[in-house]
């Protein structure tokens, strides 16, 4: 599918905002100029693997900023692999636990846990989605400095359409994100109903779940 990467990127960062402001964090997008604009691929999965990290760098960030950009990693003969980032000032993660974060119902330790909130699914989520669409994930931090995650994403120079829609941030989609399923899962009542609300707007069918476990069992009984 054909879609605007900038617009996308643009799309994510208004979905976080009210949560960032709330926080007195700054939140922003940057797409590197070698990058195509219009690309070829699947926007649906690659705007949930962004809210899902970008998120989790909210969540877990206090005070400073947190930036989502898209780099150019490869690219030949009009394909490309693009390299996603999202970079963060927040608590850090600890280097012997970097290697567990992207499983199922995980996070650093407890304490987080107790401090923070959440499932632990968001990254185990992305992990999958980004598998899917051919790429890699992983993540470097320092504990009371930040953290950056990053994932690449195999896609396909396109041309600019000669109509381009007006419609709002999500029109990057051309309609193919109008009646996807998005599944939303955030213990925290205000940050599920800021999740919610864009992709409902835009005419998605919306499960929002407050637990992991609950996420796990609407996806296996729609396999």
């Amino acid at each position: 599918m054909l879609f605007d990467l900038r617009l996308t990127l643009r799309a994510v960062t208004a979905v976080l905002l009210p949560q960032a402001h709330a926080k007195a964090l700054k939140i922003y997008s940057e797409l590197a100029p070698d990058v195509p604009r219009w690309v070829i691929g699947d926007p649906g999965r690659l705007r949930q693997v962004l809210v899902n990290v970008a998120g989790n760098a909210v969540k877990f960030t206090e005070r400073g900023w947190v930036r989502i950009a898209a780099e150019l990693a490869d690219g030949d003969s009009g394909r490309c692999i693009v390299r996603f980032r999202v970079d963060d000032t927040g608590i850090g993660i600890p280097e012997d636990q970097l290697e567990r974060i992207f499983g199922e119902f995980t996070q650093a330790d407890s304490s987080t846990t107790r401090r923070f909130g959440g499932t632990g699914l968001g990254l185990s989520i992305a992990r999958r989605l980004v598998e899917l669409m051919g790429g890699q994930i992983g993540c470097t931090s320092r504990v009371g400095e930040g953290s950056s995650f990053w994932f690449t994403v195999p896609l396909t120079e396109g041309s600019e359409p000669l109509e381009v829609p007006t419609a709002g941030p999500t029109a990057c989609f051309h309609g193919g994100w109008r009646r996807r399923r998005v599944l939303v899962v955030e213990d925290n009542p205000v940050n599920r109903t800021i999740a919610v609300r864009l992709p409902a707007r835009e005419g998605c069918e919306v499960d929002a779940v407050e637990t992991g476990r609950e996420a796990v069992e609407i996806c296996a009984s729609s396999e």
